[in-house]
């Protein structure tokens, strides 16, 4: 449900998934959201000056930086050709390509992070450490569904979400048992057992990565 405090970002996948009430099934997921990419993608940017992590859109420096390189290459090229055939500096003109293809490489890497976006970085670093590494024997029996539940959609973007899926479905008490309302985020037929759902939500998060590591 969206609310005054809904990011647009957030409402875009709210809009995609289906209007309020909706039932969507997790196979439909795949196809639903990578269609919303792009707008996500653009409104994510966004999001990132207005909290002011970034002090320009990282996609506006990169495009900046990158035409400004590949528009030196392109001339170091022409000045290289000239150097050869009318000079014998010709390796300057090699030394000119070279810094031009750096300026290339350098570009894509020009985004500044401001000293609040540094600082959500360095604790990105360490929740990706723990999601990695802390004991899933630690987390008290009776929060288990909720914890896991609360963690899992970090370490599908940070990492380790293979054994936090597996974790909440080994805290399944009655494994023989149908559970299609034990999660208060998923609602499954009657029939639907805990363990159905590794299955279903890893072909999901692995078409929304491609997707995603498919963008430019």
């Amino acid at each position: 449900v969206c609310s005054d405090e809904t990011r647009p970002f957030e409402k875009t996948i709210l809009d995609a998934i289906g209007s309020d009430g909706d039932s969507v099934l997790v196979s439909e997921l795949s196809e639903l959201v990578p269609a919303n990419v792009a707008m996500l993608q653009d409104q994510l940017y966004s999001d990132l000056v207005h909290k002011g992590w970034f002090v320009q859109r990282p996609d506006s420096t990169r495009n900046f930086w990158g035409r400004l390189g590949w528009g030196s290459v392109i001339t170091a090229t022409v000045a290289f050709v000239l150097l050869v055939i009318f000079t014998e500096f010709g390796l300057l003109g090699l030394v000119l390509v070279g810094l031009a293809g750096g300026l290339v490489l350098i570009g894509q890497q020009m985004p500044r992070r401001t000293k609040k976006g540094v600082g959500l970085l360095r604790g990105l670093d360490v929740l990706t450490m723990q999601l990695h590494t802390q004991p899933l024997d630690q987390i008290p029996a009776a929060n288990t569904y909720d914890e896991i539940s609360h963690l899992l959609p970090y370490a599908v973007v940070l990492g380790g979400w293979r054994r936090w899926l597996e974790a909440l479905v080994a805290a399944d008490n009655d494994p023989n048992v149908p559970d299609p309302d034990d999660l208060s985020w998923y609602h499954a037929p009657a029939n639907w057992n805990l363990s159905d759902l590794p299955s279903g939500l890893k072909a999901f998060v692995i078409t929304v990565q491609g997707e995603l590591y498919g963008r430019d």
